[in-house]
């Protein structure tokens, strides 16, 4: 099986990087992806960059080229759900585009035409880190401020090609979407193109803040510390697949 994963930034693939084995790369639209093994499991790495457009050109690039079997997203995301704080753990069961409008010709919030409202992560895969989520958390490998551990969950993670740094924000986009958990930048796109090509995915996000006037400072604080527990979590669903 060979697993696609895609990485937005430096902070996350940075551990990614450190874990494989990397025997090949190869530039594709301005994008290094690094070929690679990770205890005996193919993998291709690439750092996306930042919002929808970088994620779905990187995942048709892992799909079409590197012919992978599967990708997951890896990753931070600002919380919006009250019971998620700093370095809570969602794995999502469903994605939609929080920022994507149609509703004027009877769409549903974020409903892309010919589309659902959402995009549904492989049932399989989710399982599957679940169950190594379980494992990893009662083994410490996670990291949140304070003694507490990470709470994690499998819900609905929201994107968008904005920042969420207000409640406000976050608040209109709950009047829509109650159940979400997160809101990043790529999931949704990542979910669309998997859907397209029938590949089956999974987007993994950790919180490095709460989508709240604090969020700036915040991010900057806990961006290394989300985008770790995401990996972590990774590294431990490709020994599983």
């Amino acid at each position: 099986m060979r697993i696609g994963i895609i990485g937005p930034m430096d902070e996350e693939v940075t551990l990614l990087q450190a874990a494989f084995t990397i025997n090949e790369t190869q530039t594709i639209g301005g994008r290094t992806y690094q070929v690679g093994t990770y205890h005996n499991h193919e993998v291709v790495l690439v750092k996306s960059g930042i919002g929808k457009v970088c994620a779905a050109t990187a995942a048709t690039v892992l799909v079409n080229t590197f012919k992978v079997d599967a990708i997951v997203n890896s990753g931070c995301a600002g919380s919006i759900a009250d019971q998620l704080k700093i370095g809570d753990i969602v794995l999502s069961d469903k994605l939609a585009y929080q920022d994507f409008d149609l509703t004027i010709f009877n769409y549903k919030k974020g409903q892309v035409p010919s589309y659902e409202q959402y995009f549904t992560a492989d049932h399989a895969l989710v399982a599957k880190a679940e169950a190594v989520a379980a494992k990893l958390k009662q083994e410490g490998k996670f990291q949140k401020p304070g003694d507490s551990l990470p709470t994690i969950v499998t819900g609905t993670i929201l994107t968008g090609d904005q920042f969420i740094s207000q409640k406000a924000q976050s608040l209109a986009m709950k009047e829509f979407f109650p159940e979400a958990c997160m809101v990043e930048m790529e999931g949704a796109a990542v979910a669309q193109v998997c859907t397209d090509f029938k590949v089956p995915f999974l987007v993994i996000r950790s919180a490095s803040d709460t989508a709240s006037g604090t969020s700036p400072a915040d991010f900057e604080k806990f961006v290394q510390l989300a985008a770790d527990n995401s990996a972590q979590l990774l590294l431990g669903l490709i020994d599983a697949l």
